[in-house]
């Protein structure tokens, strides 16, 4: 049950200006609220109590079941997932026990890819499952990633849905979905669905608002150079779909857009999320962002109005908004102004029940289905020369490399503590499923940056005595104990043995295998030419050095728990590759930006030392079907622009599996604007639609344009429909279509 408007108006006119501050603050650590005394019981720290005292309440505490290096919770001292309602409990019994107006406090949780708590299953990181170009898959996913959130006791799920990659130096690339915005609406649209369209109440926080990914030289927080119309076309239609579908709130973004930080802008977080978007959620700040105003000015209550009256309802773990109080007394802020974000807060609570007891209804998990079946449509087939599947007279298979057998570097970043049986390692997949008949033996030949070479020897004596060599290879972005973190978790950039090259803060000037991974695939080479490399990444690395060494290479990027056993079942033939690259992959960061859809305004593409070309375009990957496409027409040639406003466009066309194979095919459409009143984009995705088609059949199909494919924001940016003559392309990838021409009319 939802309390009324008039009960949310009543309630803050009982509050004091201290009580409505305290309802706006999420400055714990929620791993600070509470310890394990002698006997292994909880109890509440006094640090929690004190801070209860202070505000009269509290808003929201992040990361009460957060188990990681930062954190420092681990089985020992963290929460089970069996334990983690009753902690939760007990921190709400506290807050109506101790506090005048008992109202419950949010609990937020990392769930990026998966919760991060104990005994969570992690599931492929973003990245990954935007190569599997499957939204549905996703919404299963993060439907019964709610569902485990709500059983805990958890209200907000914190997840990347809005960031598009756009320089994969950048450390967050994993947390990416593609470089496209169209695909990353699809994907985030259908993450909001999982989250929310459901019975036990859990909202999703989308991180980050906004264009995060454009940042300059791929730094981490960095400036965003773009003007109004690569915002708009950009960055902001992933944030007009979730907020199309429903998300109860966002976090805004640590770059500034043009000089402005995202936490005081407010024709972003008001003006347009608000105004044009109709957002009435809540917009959450970022880890500590708040702290970072200073650097424009050290009056702390003046900047903490500035981002209240810029539309950041709550903060996280700062040192600003708990200076609310002080920015309404000193004439910063206005009282009103402050109660829009008090009515905000509290209306979420209102909707997801925290005034309500709630019942949870058992429910079946389906994780691990979900889990393997990710992990085998995330998985992208560059190359493959014939060796894959692999024969049948296969004698020995050595698995070789940093990531054969490393369980966090399966993960990527923001990935709970996990316990050594409960992920698969790709030596042990290929142990699992090549049977008694095949021996089967791993060594590590090399880490990921270390550039020791006491380990070389070993692979390549282990290579030159196999029939087959599967080298797994890439980077990591596991984090581990000993390393130390900034106040907002990110990892303190280290140049020594510190193997992780990906993930939060960990930004790369160089997309070059580290360490000796390319000196191993060479030398290994040398020995035995019978190479299947596996690249485990939570970035697009530039491979170009190793491309003619490996008969067959496989994308996996980070694929999971179970991520080693989907690997196995490609390379044994169980599983057909069906992922399609949703990044281009670069033959070097000298050739930066390399994303497909750049803006065609006459500039010559190719260095007189490289090709401008990607060494894999966007959309692209391998199968061991072969699909071919014919019969392709569109419902119309010629139509009005009126007509396109009302009906939009369908194509049809078949597709013919000529192979012996089951598989997936991912139909791309793309459009290229010939006459415009702006310089367009060399081409841009439009449609896809994944089809499953069984051997030696044809299947029929048609993918539909609605008019907003066709609208563009021109000179005086207005988002309208030009006339003129539109290329559609039908197409395996962004580089191989077929094109049919659509002539838009005025009238």
């Amino acid at each position: 049950m939802t309390i009324s408007n008039d009960k949310i108006d009543e309630l803050i006119s009982q509050m004091t200006l201290n009580e409505k501050v305290g309802q706006l603050n999420q400055h714990l650590y929620g791993w600070q609220c509470f310890y394990k005394n002698k006997n292994g019981e909880y109890e509440l720290t006094q640090f929690f109590k004190e801070h209860v005292k202070k505000f009269d309440g509290i808003g929201a505490i992040y990361g009460v079941l957060r188990a990681d290096a930062w954190s420092g919770m681990n089985e020992v001292n963290g929460v089970t997932k069996e334990e983690s309602a009753k902690v939760i409990q007990m921190i709400q019994d506290y807050i109506q026990e101790n506090t005048r107006l008992k109202i419950p406090a949010l609990i937020t949780e990392e769930c990026v890819h998966g919760h991060q708590g104990l005994n969570s299953m992690m599931y492929p990181t973003n990245i990954g499952m935007g190569m599997s170009w499957n939204p549905q898959l996703l919404q299963d996913i993060c439907q019964e990633v709610s569902y485990e959130l709500a059983s805990k006791g958890g209200h907000l799920a914190l997840f990347t849905g809005l960031d598009v990659m756009r320089d994969p130096r950048w450390g967050r690339s994993e947390e990416c979905f593609s470089e496209d915005s169209y695909l990353t609406s699809q994907m985030t649209s259908a993450a909001v669905k999982g989250f929310q369209d459901n019975d036990w109440q859990v909202g999703v926080v989308l991180k980050h608002l906004c264009a995060q990914g454009a940042c300059a030289g791929g730094h981490n927080s960095g400036a965003a150079s773009i003007g109004p119309r690569e915002l708009r076309e950009i960055f902001l239609p992933p944030v007009e779909a979730g907020i199309t579908s429903g998300a109860k709130g966002v976090m805004a973004a640590y770059n500034e857009i043009d000089g402005i930080p995202c936490h005081i802008n407010k024709p972003l977080l008001t003006d347009l999320l608000r105004g044009e978007y109709g957002f009435h959620g809540i917009v959450m700040a970022d880890g500590c962002a708040l702290d970072r105003l200073s650097m424009m000015d050290l009056n702390i209550p003046k900047m903490a109005a500035k981002a209240n009256q810029a539309g950041v309802d709550l903060s996280l773990w700062d040192h600003v908004y708990v200076h609310l109080e002080e920015a309404v007394k000193q004439g910063y802020l206005t009282e009103e102004t402050l109660n829009k974000s008090v009515y905000r807060i509290l209306k979420l609570k209102s909707e997801l029940g925290l005034f309500d007891k709630k019942q949870m209804s058992k429910r079946v998990s389906h994780s691990k289905e979900l889990a393997l079946q990710a992990a085998r449509e995330c998985q992208v087939l560059l190359k493959n020369d014939g060796i894959l599947p692999l024969r049948q007279d296969i004698k020995k298979i050595a698995v070789i490399g940093p990531n054969a057998n490393n369980i966090m570097n399966m993960l990527g970043d923001y990935t709970s503590f996990q316990k050594e049986q409960d992920v698969i390692t790709l030596y042990q997949g290929i142990q699992e499923l090549a049977g008694r008949d095949i021996q089967v033996e791993y060594a590590l030949g090399c880490h990921i940056r270390d550039c020791s070479n006491e380990y070389l020897e070993e692979a390549i004596e282990l290579a030159q005595k196999s029939d087959v060599v599967i080298l797994a290879i890439g980077g990591s972005s596991a984090r581990n104990f000993k390393m130390e973190f900034e106040s907002n978790g990110a990892v303190k950039t280290s140049y020594d043995k510190n193997e992780m090259n990906c993930g939060e803060n960990v930004d790369m000037a160089s997309l070059e295998l580290e360490g000796l991974q390319v000196e191993l695939v060479k030398r290994i080479k040398q020995v035995n030419d019978q190479i299947v490399t596996v690249l485990i990444q939570g970035r697009p690395h530039a491979i170009e050095n190793i491309v003619d060494e490996s008969r067959a290479i496989l994308a996996a990027w980070y694929p999971g728990n179970l991520g080693g056993q989907a690997i196995a079942e490609t390379l044994f033939g169980q599983n057909n590759p069906s992922g399609k690259l949703s990044m281009s992959l670069p033959r070097s960061s000298m050739q930066l930006p390399c994303f497909y859809n750049g803006k065609y305004s006459g500039a010559k593409e190719d260095y007189i030392d490289m090709s401008g070309k990607p060494l894999y375009p966007f959309g692209y990957g391998l199968s061991y079907s072969q699909f071919d496409y014919t019969d392709i027409k569109l419902s119309q040639d010629t139509i009005t622009i009126n007509e396109l406003e009302s009906q939009g466009l369908d194509i049809r066309l078949k597709i013919s599996n000529l192979s012996h194979y089951d598989g997936y095919e991912i139909v791309q459409i793309y459009l290229i604007d010939n006459e415009s009143s702006i310089t367009r984009r060399y081409k841009e995705l439009k449609a896809f639609q994944k089809v499953f088609i069984k051997k030696q059949s044809q299947q029929e199909i048609s993918i539909h344009l609605n008019s907003d494919a066709f609208k563009i924001w021109d000179y005086e940016m207005k988002h309208i429909i030009e006339s003129g003559t539109v290329d559609i392309l039908i197409a395996k990838n962004s580089e191989d279509y077929i094109t049919k021409t659509l002539t838009i009319l005025e009238v």
